[in-house]
């Protein structure tokens, strides 16, 4: 092996496990690092030293910054009674947009026969602005249940952050490497590292977006319903107990009548082959 290839390899797996675990301790990066040093030819000038200082010096950075800036994740539900949920759940959409925030979905509900309308809205607002947007929706209607509850993702994103700023130095300390590599296999195995890498770089970078989008917009649950359904939900009393045994009686004849016009046919059918089979057993049973 060549002395670029000893010093390639050892360099591979410095980064892949510096890359691998996100942040070492300053023990073995500075065992790694004196290594690297004393192996590396006179021909190869890299400042390795400041590349594994970028990774090292990551997690205490990132926690100062985590004391003065904590990272929050706000949540909400809201349940409101208004008289016509597919328009409220329009003039709701209005607030979310003009407030900076989004629909993420939305669902309506509009019965044929029997029921009562809803609509159902998950908005993404910003946390900057919830409590004045939730106020205004709340101003469309009754409110009849409202929560909003928060928790921390600091040290989430911290670890993330850290993970990510290793990784890129162990990047852009891997591309050097290719660029001075000398033989084939020096080439393939830095390639290799290099796809792992990016790969990892990949999917940190996908849930520190996913955080951050979480920790800039709340997401609040909407539920809309009418003053109707929303008795018919919770019967007061005797009477009304009465009126909805009474009207779920009705159901179920309504129900039973349907059924069997649904099953007649198929009787009807079902009896024809049942002549038809008793028939031919009574005819080879004469012969």
């Amino acid at each position: 092996m060549t002395t670029f290839g000893r010093t390639t390899a050892l360099a591979l797996a410095t980064l892949v496990s510096l890359g691998g675990c996100g942040a070492s301790t300053d023990f073995g990066a500075d065992y790694a690092t004196d290594e690297m040093t004393a192996s590396m030819p006179a021909s190869v000038d890299i400042e390795e030293s400041g590349v594994m200082d970028t990774g090292l010096g990551v997690r205490e950075e990132s926690a100062s910054s985590k004391a003065i800036e904590p990272d929050v994740i706000t949540t909400g539900y809201l349940s409101l009674t208004v008289d016509s949920p597919s328009e409220s759940a329009e003039a709701i959409a209005a607030l979310v947009v003009d407030a900076g925030g989004r629909i993420a979905s939305r669902s309506d509900y509009t019965p044929v026969d029997y029921g009562t309308p809803s609509s159902y809205i998950e908005a993404r607002i910003p946390v900057e602005v919830l409590d004045v947007t939730l106020v205004s929706i709340k101003g469309l209607g009754m409110v009849q249940e409202v929560s909003v509850s928060s928790y921390d993702v600091s040290l989430q994103k911290v670890d993330l952050d850290a993970r990510l700023q290793v990784l890129e130095a162990a990047q852009a300390r891997l591309a050097e490497l290719l660029t001075q590599a000398t033989t084939t296999g020096d080439l393939i195995a830095i390639e290799t590292a290099l796809s792992e890498r990016q790969a990892e770089l990949d999917s940190l970078q996908g849930q520190r977006e996913y955080l951050s989008d979480q920790t800039l917009f709340s997401t609040v649950n909407i539920s809309l319903t009418t003053p109707e359904g929303a008795t018919a939900t919770n019967p007061d009393g005797f009477l009304d107990g009465l009126i909805r045994g009474w009207q779920s009686i009705v159901a179920f004849a309504l129900g039973t009548v349907v059924w069997a016009g649904i099953l007649l046919p198929w009787l009807g059918i079902l009896a024809i082959i049942i002549a038809t089979a008793m028939v031919v057993r009574f005819i080879r049973r004469r012969k």
